[in-house]
């Protein structure tokens, strides 16, 4: 993607840019729909996928990686949606989508790499959160809104990477939202939120992507932001030992109390997070950007 001239940026502007940004790519609306349909049969859904070789190996790759753990090989896409139900073909169908959209903007400060780690992380912490809370019924919608919720900044390192530059030389002084207020007038995940209104994700997507620095947000999905705004805050951070590690750490996360998640569960959902990050790295095609730590 080419970036735009960085003087006349606005919010707006930017959503105008390039057809990556202006609308998702038709096999995945198509599908999507056909997922949504309940009369729609596997068959139907395979078909639609396999219109894209790319889209349809990747949903292989995935469904046979160890972070499944499929008894068997499954060979066909319509296997995929029968083994795996409609909501997790639709989680894989946006990670594959994701990842061919967005490349690397080769500017020294953001790495891609990193960027992709961080968000893997945050999407299995704030799933396994999800498993654990009362208050949330679909786990793999907010294993999507953890995946999803940094994509803003990954629009402004590709489409304005100088001004981006000067949000990370201020970030320290000033904070990473207030940094981009102060040069941008907006922050990245206002311009997320905007992005998957804009493509037409649920709104459940687009509330957790613009929510996801605010602690004290207590309006719609408040208890899905929540997890997702715990879970990228514990992403930044090595995964606790035990229980007392994992109290340290929420310590430095406001209202983390506010989701009802014992320590022992947040503790083992960072774990969980760092064992699983290679495999869905592998399964989404990302394991050239990393390599696997011994």
């Amino acid at each position: 993607m080419d970036a735009i001239h960085d003087e006349a940026i606005t919010l707006e502007s930017l959503l105008e840019q390039g057809p990556e940004l202006s609308s998702l790519p038709e096999v995945y609306l198509r599908v999507t729909e056909l997922l949504d349909d309940p009369s729609a049969s596997v068959s139907e859904i395979g078909e639609a996928v396999q219109t894209d070789p790319a889209i349809s190996t990747r949903i292989l790759t995935m469904v046979n990686s160890a972070y499944y753990g499929m008894p068997h090989r499954v060979s066909t896409i319509s296997q995929a949606a029968a083994l795996l139900g409609r909501d997790r073909i639709k989680q894989i169908l946006i990670g594959s989508v994701l990842v061919n959209l967005f490349t690397d903007p080769g500017i020294e400060s953001f790495s891609l790499q990193d960027f992709w780690q961080h968000s893997i992380k945050t999407a299995i912490i704030a799933k396994q959160l999800a498993i654990q809370s009362d208050d949330v019924s679909e786990p793999d919608a907010i294993f999507i809104a953890g995946l999803l919720h940094d994509t803003g900044s990954l629009v402004l390192a590709d489409k304005v990477p100088l001004l981006f530059d000067q949000v990370h030389s201020l970030k320290r002084k000033l904070g990473q939202m207030a940094a981009e207020k102060e040069v941008l007038g907006f922050d990245h995940a206002e311009l997320g939120a905007a992005l998957m209104t804009q493509w037409g994700l649920p709104e459940l997507l687009a509330t957790c992507t613009g929510r996801h620095h605010d602690s004290g947000y207590n309006s719609t999905y408040a208890s899905s932001v929540r997890l997702v705004y715990m879970a990228n805050e514990l992403s930044h951070n090595l995964p606790p030992m035990d229980d007392g590690e994992a109290l340290e750490q929420l310590r430095e996360i406001d209202n983390w109390q506010l989701a009802g998640i014992p320590v022992d569960q947040i503790c083992y959902a960072c774990q969980l997070a760092e064992e699983q990050l290679f495999d869905v790295m592998e399964s989404l095609g990302m394991i050239n950007m990393v390599l696997r730590c011994e």
